[in-house]
């Protein structure tokens, strides 16, 4: 009978001890933030409709930001992209001392800020931002509202880097939109591109302290607030509106 009570009583310590540790650890994991997916794709890009289907498998996942800004400089070879701006070439271009990349490609996945792989490689970029999740530092929280017709963004007090964070905005239109290419080297193919961006803006700058900020609605109905190191470079916090 005492050992009975005995084995009930381990039991019923290492069942609640258990239970503790999985609420720790949900706790613990409900407080990670989202790590940012960008993809630099361009529709004259004869390798990017591939990337593309790749983005809107990663786009499902909860853990995940993804976003798709369309370069201009494949413009030349006969097809104008419907969605590309100058401004994400140069986005893409200053990337290259964060992320060790010599020079601009496309389809080309930034994670974070501070990694670059060809978005071809599907399971490298997998590998990657699971390693970038698992080592990534709690951050300042972020987050963002409607406010009649404005937005709230609301950034708390924490570390800042060395000069300070840059503060971005990304429009974009959730979801998928089909392109149908007439010329270049995808003429006559139907791309399926995801979470394109529309405009991005610098907004402002942060310091450390807790700041709020408003902002006007977004042009396309969604977007993403980026807190990120200058250059731009790692990926401070990021946090989505959604339409």
């Amino acid at each position: 009978m005492k050992r009975l009570f005995l084995y009930t009583l381990v039991f019923l310590v290492m069942a609640f001890g258990f239970s503790d540790i999985a609420a720790e650890t949900t706790a613990a994991d409900s407080d990670q933030r989202p790590v940012l997916v960008e993809l630099f794709t361009a529709q004259g890009c004869v390798n990017c409709p591939e990337a593309n289907r790749f983005l809107g498998e990663l786009s499902k996942d909860p853990d995940l930001i993804t976003l798709s800004l369309a370069v201009d400089y494949w413009d030349y070879l006969g097809w104008a992209d419907t969605y590309a701006m100058s401004d994400f070439s140069k986005r893409q271009k200053e990337y290259g001392e964060a992320v060790h990349s010599r020079r601009p490609f496309t389809p080309q996945i930034i994670i974070d800020g501070k990694a670059s792989v060809r978005a071809t490689r599907p399971e490298k970029v997998r590998r990657i931002i699971r390693d970038i999740a698992k080592e990534q530092a709690a951050g300042p929280k972020m987050s963002m509202v409607r406010d009649g017709k404005q937005i709230r963004l609301d950034i708390a007090a924490g570390d800042a880097p060395k000069g300070g964070a840059v503060i971005f905005i990304a429009d974009y239109i959730p979801g998928t939109e089909t392109v149908n290419v007439k010329s270049g080297e995808n003429r006559g193919k139907t791309l399926e591109q995801v979470n394109m961006v529309t405009r991005l803006r610098k907004i402002g700058h942060w310091n450390g302290e807790a700041m709020s900020l408003k902002l006007p609605l977004m042009q396309t109905g969604s977007c993403v607030a980026i807190l990120q190191e200058p250059g731009p470079g790692k990926v401070l916090a990021v946090t989505r509106l959604a339409g």
